[in-house]
């Protein structure tokens, strides 16, 4: 049971980080030969959803200046998120170029992957919800009920792939 939920959660990851990164990836221009690139689109398209998703929550949320700090604690946490996705998406294309130089990975290697993967995604919604509480005991009701609506929704239809990541 808990292999077969760890290759789903891993599925979800990858679906997940490839969907998110889909729409901003076909979007842009053809890219220059990699020694023209000054940086991967993948890290262009984590960074530019993650400040999109901030400045749309801002918005949203009508932050007041009183709360800016917390809602900045917040914004570095989904920052860093996108910044570690990054991380694992590079290291997992080095990974899938490095299969197909050398071989197919053993079962064991897959296995290990979806447990890093699961473990980052855990890490990433731990660090989003510590950042977060301190910033949803400052909102307002108002703010409270479109904060429900608005983060709550990733959860009630079974997002994954981290929180900074999500469309709403």
């Amino acid at each position: 049971m808990s292999l077969h939920r760890n290759r789903i959660l891993a599925g979800a990851l990858a679906i997940g980080i490839l969907g998110a990164a889909a729409p901003v990836v076909f979007a842009q221009p053809l890219p220059a030969p990699k020694a023209q690139q000054a940086e991967p689109r993948q890290h262009r398209s984590f960074q530019a959803r993650a400040d999109g998703r901030i400045a749309f929550l801002k918005a949203e949320l009508k932050i007041t200046p009183a709360q800016a700090p917390a809602f900045d604690a917040f914004a570095g946490v989904i920052r860093q998120n996108a910044e570690e996705m990054t991380a694992q998406m590079k290291k997992a294309q080095e990974q899938h170029a490095s299969d197909t130089v050398k071989k197919r990975p053993t079962a064991l290697e897959q296995i290990e992957r979806q447990a890093e993967a699961a473990k980052m995604q855990a890490a990433q919604n731990q660090r989003y919800l510590d950042a977060f509480k301190p910033l949803y005991t400052q909102l307002t009701d108002e703010q409270k009920k479109t904060a429900d609506e608005i983060l709550g929704r990733r959860h009630r239809h079974g997002g994954h792939g981290g929180p900074a990541h999500r469309r709403t």
